[in-house]
This record gives structure tokens, sequence and C-alpha cells, in this order.
């Protein structure tokens, strides 16, 4: 047995890319005395690729993907790469450490029927049923399995329809027109039906991109749900300190919006300070226990949840444990930008589960039930009527009119959303080689969405723009418009090492601006912004938050924070928790913020593994985080090669939904 098992071991030496992790997982497991050599080498290969596949964030290996494919080869120079998201996932390369390249030339798993057979085999095992399991044709870890099973039996639950009572429905009727338009229109305004359909399930998704009305949507939502009960406990969450921050402005600012137009008296009861996922779970660093769980349930009615699309599959299982089977769990957020930075794409499944990857026809879309019907015509009778469909699932509202985006923005989010790289291209407004003036880079930061072509940019430009971004900061007159400069512009980028990733960036800004410096305490110095990159509880600050190091009236430097009133809080410099000096960051921790400009930077990828990881999801969520305008800083080809990628994750949360929906 242990002969057979160096046999095997040795075979990790054929297999690129993967990490001592998968190593492990396949090891303990292999081999077994079920299964014959030839099933052992299979089975050894399905658990490396399986672990692979987890540390990537997919929850399941679907054994389609793999059955007849090379995974994990290097090509030599000339070989063709094959097609395929699942052979680019785990096609990896691998140096040695004199930097010579070493091809290793991976594994062909056999045909479907021989995988599916010796997976079967495999599951008979003692020590393996209990960890692992094939279903539907994947192969999970049993703990991802039962968190997706878990999800889905829980949306459910609360997808099912309640009707308001009378004394609601009156209340709820009486505060629509103080909400929304309600003239008759032959143009259906699907803010408000979101609204309606939401406040008769425990259960919705608000899905929408940049400018679709999403906060315009949920203050209504939290009217509604007021004027129905008095009494609703409502919490609002999300799940960085960033997000809550923003979730809590973006709120303030609409409830200013409505005043005048609905009473002050319910205004005032709009709960508008957000918490953090993990604070309200009671969810602690270095364990997987909450506080908060199936039986210790948290003490609400309603949790509405911002930036959903940052919701891994482990905290989802969690948050459904937490919550009173009485209560409303509302997600909004926008399925095509970054799924989380750990396993799972939950939003992504869920708007999957509901909507097909064709969309609904033009005659269908919106379609209902006709009880539901019955109750949107009661609140928007100056509303077209919604198709009928009786077995249509409604839980998932995507906003059709964007609010905000228009124009050129809005098309090239578009067709970046569509994976259209021409299109995209096309929109936007291009430096030509033969225009290297320097006139043409001065004043970048401007409405729209131009594109400067990566080797027409030096070093020289770079520090230009650094200081057309960054110089206003230090001129300001005080903390507060510090502040303000520096929400002004962000440089965003897909990777952290190199001369285009964060701390390149953040050294190249320095230098250009390190002449303006004028106060200096240690490794602190005046106008320095700084992110906070683990959560601090005694100090009530959360990864991702930011601030500006600033001095007091006095001169001496502390660290200024926004708070979620809008009020400045500052702490001493020596209570500052782990934080990075933020100029640049990467778009993946820009999630949930929003700038006036943004600089994006799409360096060309340095290998074929990191090829792998750019896609047209970091593209869409760089550019979505600017409300004026975008400077993306690319060629052409890694801009089109990055639209063309899409970062599926395999996951098998949609379809177990649709399974109990079909077993109703």
């Amino acid at each position: 047995m242990s002969e057979r098992k160096t046999n095997f071991s040795s075979s990790f030496e054929q297999l690129a890319g993967i990490e001592a992790i998968d190593k492990f997982v396949a090891a303990e497991f292999t081999p077994l005395p079920e299964l014959s050599e030839e099933q052992n080498s299979v089975w050894l290969h399905l658990l490396v690729t399986l672990s692979f596949m987890q540390r990537n964030g997919h929850s399941c290996l679907p054994v389609k993907a793999i059955a007849g494919k090379t995974v994990f080869d290097e090509p030599t120079s000339g070989d063709e790469v094959n097609n395929g998201e699942q052979e680019k996932a785990t096609r990896m390369g691998d140096e040695n450490p004199t930097g010579n390249v070493v091809v290793k030339k991976g594994y062909t798993f056999p045909t479907l029927t021989v995988v599916i057979g010796t997976i079967k085999n495999a599951l008979e095992a003692a020590n393996v049923s209990p960890l692992f399991v094939y279903h539907t044709g994947r192969l999970y870890s049993r703990r991802y399995f039962q968190f997706e099973q878990e999800v889905a039996q829980q949306i459910h639950k609360r997808t099912r329809f309640t009707p308001l009572s009378d004394m609601a429905s009156v209340n709820v009727k009486a505060l629509w027109p103080a909400m929304f338009p309600t003239e008759a229109s032959p143009h259906q305004d699907w803010q408000q039906i979101a609204v309606a359909k939401s406040l008769v399930q425990n259960f919705s998704v608000i899905n929408g991109g940049p400018g679709t009305g999403k906060t315009y949507t949920v203050l209504r939502l939290l009217l509604a749900l007021l004027a129905s009960d008095e009494s609703v406990n409502i919490v609002l969450a999300a799940p960085t300190g960033k997000a809550q921050q923003r979730m809590t402005e973006s709120i303030v600012a609409s409830i200013e919006g409505l005043k005048g137009a609905v009473n002050d008296t319910l205004l005032n009861r709009v709960p508008t300070q957000a918490v953090t996922l993990h604070r309200l779970l009671g969810l602690r660093e270095h364990t997987i226990a909450t506080r908060y769980n199936a039986h210790n349930p948290l003490a609400l009615d309603v949790l509405i949840v911002d930036e959903a699309s940052m919701v891994d599959l482990a905290l989802m299982t969690r948050i459904m444990r937490a919550l009173p089977a009485h209560a409303a769990l509302y997600f909004i957020g926008d399925a095509d930008q970054l799924p989380a930075v750990e396993l799972g794409n939950v939003l992504e499944q869920l708007v999957e589960s509901v909507h097909s990857p064709e969309g609904p026809s033009e005659k269908m879309l919106g379609a209902i039930p006709t009880f539901l019907r019955q109750h949107i015509a009661t609140l928007c009778p100056h509303l077209p009527l919604l198709p009928v469909d009786e077995n249509a699932k409604t839980w998932v509202h995507t906003l059709q009119a964007s609010q905000r985006f228009k124009g050129q923005v809005a098309e090239v989010a578009t067709a970046i959303q569509q994976g259209l790289a021409q299109k995209a291209l096309a929109a936007i407004h291009s430096c030509s080689p033969d225009e290297k003036s320097n006139a043409q880079y001065a004043n970048a930061l401007k409405d729209g969405v131009y594109l400067w072509d990566e080797q027409l940019v030096s070093p020289t430009r770079l520090q230009r723009l650094a200081k057309e971004s960054f110089l206003p900061i230090f001129e300001a007159r005080d903390v507060k418009q510090a502040l303000a400069q520096l929400n002004r512009v962000r440089w965003l980028t897909p990777v952290r090492r190199g001369s285009m990733g964060v701390e390149g960036l953040n050294t190249l800004v320095f230098d250009a601006i390190k002449h303006k410096i004028s106060r200096r305490e240690g490794s602190f110095y005046q106008g320095q912004p700084i992110m906070i990159v683990k959560n601090n509880h005694p100090q009530r600050l959360s990864n991702g938050e930011v601030g500006i190091i600033w001095p007091d009236d006095s001169g001496k430097l502390y660290a200024w924070f926004e708070t979620q009133d809008g009020a400045i809080r500052h702490i001493s410099l020596s209570r500052v928790p782990q934080f990075e000096t933020v100029y640049a960051m990467t778009i993946h921790k820009s999630q949930g913020s929003e700038f006036n400009h943004v600089i994006l930077l799409l360096p060309k990828p340095e290998s074929e593994k990191a090829a792998g990881l750019f896609h047209r999801g970091l593209v869409y969520t760089g550019l979505t985080r600017a409300k004026e305008g975008c400077l993306i800083i690319a060629n052409d080809s890694t801009f089109c090669a990055m639209i063309d990628q899409n970062d599926k994750r395999y996951s098998g949360l949609s379809d177990a939904i649709n399974a109990l929906s079909v077993d109703q």
C-alpha cells in the first residue's frame, strides 16, 4: 500500500499550478482498497481538481467539465491552447528556482462514464462517504453541498406569498403617491414593481447595475414596510465596513429628497445606521462560530443586505441560520460585479435561478401569477398590467431603467456586461498613437470614459497624472476638505505587485507628491490616505474603511475617519490598526465604494496564470466605481481579452433552488 501511495504522490510532479493543500487533500484519501489502480489514479486527480476549484471560488466540480480533458498541463511554445473555461482555469504554470519554465504534462481524465463510475465506487469507502458528495453531476466536499442545500431550503421557505393585512394595505396605498409618480403611464416602472412584490414575500433580491435606482427602491421599501407595520424592527447590513458606510450615506441622502413629500414622523423612523454582517452575526476572528445562529436567532423582523455580490456561500448560510423563522431577508446588489473573495457566487446564482441565460422574452418580461398581479394592480393601478405566468418565480427584481449612469458611461458598462469587447472599445474616447503631445494628457480627470494606450504612458506621464489626482489633498484647507479630495479620485488595478500593481503605483504616487509633505510623525505624514485592512472593534474600524492623516488645530497628527452620520472623528496614530497607504487599491477592495473619478489601470498579464484571473467582472466593477468619469490605461488587446473572459464560478445553488420549486 505504501508503494502505491508513493507512486501516486509522484504524479503530483506532472501537475502545474497546484498547491500543498491540493496534494494534502488527495493524499489523505488515496489509495482506496475499493478501487483499482487505474481508478485510484482518477480519484486522486479528481480530489486535486476539486481542491483547486474550491480555492478558486467554485463550490463544486462538474464532472462533465473535466471528463476527457487535460488539466494542470503547461503547453510548450507553439502548442495550441484548448478552449473552455475549465481548461483555462486549470492550466497553471510553474517555474523552478532558476526561473526556467518546467513543462508539466498534466493529467487527462478518462471518459465521463469512467469518471462517474470511479466516483461512485470511491464514495462506498467508509472514510470517503462522510466527507464527499456526488449530486446532479457535481462532486462536492460535503460541507459546501450542505451549505447549498440549506440556503436553497431557507430561500424556498421564505418566497411564499403572504398578503398584506387590510389595514397595512390601506396605509401603504395611502403612502404610495408620496413615494412614486402615480400618473397613468404606458411604460413600466420597475422600482415600483420591485417594492410592491417585495412587500408580500419574505425573501427578495433587488438586482441592478449602477444608477438603476437600488437605493431609491430600498428607501421606498423601508417606508412601505414601516407603513404596513409601525412596530417592525428593520436592520441594515453590508459585508464590509466601507459598504456599510456607503449604505448609510446613500439612505441618508435619499431621505433628504423625500422631505416635504413624506410625513416627517415616518421619515424619522427609517433606519439609517448600517452594520457589518460579521458584527451583526457575532462572527469573530479565527473562528467559524457565530454568536447568533439557529439556537440564538437575531432579534429582528427584516434584514436588508447591501452589496450582496460580496456575500460568500458560508456567510450566506450563517445569515440564514441566524434569521428568525418569521423574518424577511432582502438582498440588494449587482450580480455582474465581482463575486465574493471567498467561495461561492451567491447573488449570481440567486438571479440565475429565476432568469434564464437568454433572459425573458419582451412579451413575458416581469410575468407573475394572477394573485400577485391583483396585489400590484391595487397599489399601482396607473402602471401597465404585467403578463401572467402561474409558475413564475417572482422574488428577483432586476431594475431596468438607469437613474444615474447615462450616455457614454452606460453604453460602455452595458457592452462590458454583455461581453462585447469591440462595442465597448468603440464607445470609449481613445488616445491614438499620433496624439502623444503633453496637452493630450492634461486635465485627465473629466467626465466620460477614456482609454490611454498603456504603451504610450511613460512613468513621467503617470507622475503627472498622480499630481493631478492627489496634490489637491495636500492643498486642502482642513481635514474635511482633504477627505473630500481623497474621495474625488482613486486609482484601481487588478494586481498588487509590479509597476502597475498597488504596491508599485503607491510608490510612484508618493514620489510625485512627497515634495508637498509638510508634517511627519514616524511612518505617518500629513495628507497620507490609509485603508484599514483588519477589523478592530475597540477603535470602531472595519476592514476596508479609508481615512486620512491630518493635524488637529494644535498641529498634532491624527488619523481621521468619516462616521456614518457624516461627522468626522479622529484617533491617535498609536491606536491605528493594521493599514495600507491607499492612493491605489485593488479593484476587489474598491467594491462598495464610489468616487467622482477612477483611474483604471489594466496591465498586460505577466503569465498565463495571471491572464486567467483577468476577466470582464474586474473591468465592469472598476468602471462602475466612477460617478463622473473613468480613465482606463490599457492596450486594446488586454482590454478586449479581459472583456472576452467571463469568470463563471461553478455552483449547484441555482439548481437546488429550482429543484425545490418543482417539488412544491
